[in-house]
């Protein structure tokens, strides 16, 4: 009777108030279910960090891995212990790799269409994102050039300084329309009035680059910041047919692929380990073995322009050369009389040695790492001709070509 009597708003309230303190338990069992696996997650991961062995380098990221630091009293009271203690639990957290593809891949999914710098084009293109330059580096590397290209062409020395583009200079057809070209525009914009201002002729390579990849050909790699061995083709006969020389038809090349599993620096950055690799080649040609590749610093040497142990490495671009070093030396066998060729380069210019040692022997400089004066060398080796090959990168990144006035008179 009691029930009878009991309005029919109130029966619902309690029914649903009785359901709320049955779910009520549930929610608690499974916030508490929660926090359990959290914590025993943070436990295990903890343990891990303990027990698995320091890694020293990692080759999804291609770096170097923080070890553990030396412990001072007086490196925790000034803040840089924690802080290097810090670095070094994030680079040796358990799982690392599987966290950075997470994040990358979670970057993607949001629609932000970048991660930690590194936007993503078509078809798994990856194109470091620069938006901002040093115009400071930029006008101080171009006046010193045009001091040496000038001093050069006074001892008879007739110089060439050719510039090639980024990734995103070539390659950003490949982006979304919203990202545009306007960056990189102005890059270029500044430089040549900077090169003007230098009076400084300056033979750009990234038109034609970019014309050649809008039409479909691979000339710049998808997971990495340099040029292919076709696009160094194509920037060696640029520069050649500058200096009067005929560079030897494409199909006179035999295309050997030296790797197909490249990935890149840019991919590195990238943490997009889904991309799919590149593949790297050699362009051979009859004879290229009569050659011999000296690495000063070292004195070792190799028959012809590849060092293929880094074919087993990360790092594999290093196989052109042998890699970034301050002075090596490219010459024919045999003694034939040839020219010589001062090539002031950064890693852009190892892929096109080739191409170029076809006509000249050649005297190779990288500033970054070579000390002496570049000046001296055109005496020393007798150099008939000087080439400055750089990625528009290296005249912003840095104004390491400022060493090029030292030894000028």
């Amino acid at each position: 009777m009691a029930d009878m009597k009991t309005p029919e708003c109130d029966r619902e309230a309690a029914r649903l108030l009785t359901i709320q303190m049955g779910g009520g338990k549930k929610a608690q069992f499974l916030d508490r279910a929660f926090v359990i696996l959290f914590a025993a997650l943070l436990f295990a991961l903890a343990i891990l960090f303990w027990a698995l062995p320091d890694r020293t380098f990692s080759e999804t990221e291609n770096k170097d891995l923080t070890q553990l630091p030396p412990f001072t009293v007086k490196r925790l009271i000034d803040g840089s212990y924690t802080a290097d203690i810090a670095e070094y639990m994030a680079d040796q957290f358990p799982g690392r790799d599987f966290f950075i593809r997470v994040k990358a891949a979670s970057e993607l999914a949001l629609g932000k269409g970048s991660n930690n710098g590194v936007l993503f084009g078509e078809d798994g293109t990856l194109i470091p994102r620069s938006e901002t330059v040093n115009t400071e580096n930029l006008r101080d590397n171009l006046s010193a050039i045009a001091a040496f290209a000038d001093w050069c062409e006074n001892h008879g020395v007739p110089a060439t300084v050719a510039i090639s583009g980024r990734s995103a200079d070539v390659l950003h057809h490949t982006l979304p329309d919203y990202y545009g070209s306007a960056y990189s525009d102005a890059l270029w914009t500044a430089m040549d009035e900077a090169a003007a201002d230098a009076d400084l002729p300056i033979l750009s390579l990234r038109d034609p680059l970019h014309e050649r990849a809008k039409a479909g050909e691979y000339v710049y790699y998808r997971t990495d910041h340099h040029w292919t061995t076709l696009g160094a083709y194509y920037g060696s006969e640029i520069i050649l047919t500058e200096m009067g020389e005929t560079i030897a038809p494409l199909a006179s090349y035999t295309r050997e692929t030296a790797s197909d599993a490249f990935f890149g620096t840019t991919w590195s950055t990238a943490g997009a380990s889904w991309i799919a690799p590149d593949t790297m080649e050699y362009f051979r040609f009859a004879g290229d073995t009569d050659f011999t590749t000296t690495i000063v610093d070292n004195g070792t040497s190799f028959a012809g322009f590849y060092d293929t142990s880094y074919l087993t490495k990360k790092d594999k671009y290093s196989s052109f050369i042998g890699g970034n070093n301050a002075l090596v030396t490219v010459t024919k066998n045999g003694g034939e009389d040839r020219p010589t060729l001062l090539l002031i380069k950064d890693s852009f210019a190892h892929s096109t040695v080739p191409f170029l040692a076809q006509h000249f022997d050649l005297i190779i400089v990288d500033i970054r790492y070579y000390k002496k004066s570049t000046a001296a060398l055109v005496d020393e080796y007798g150099v008939d001709r000087m080439l400055l090959l750089y990625n528009i990168d290296s005249l912003t990144s840095s104004a390491s070509s400022v060493l090029l006035r030292a030894g000028l008179q």
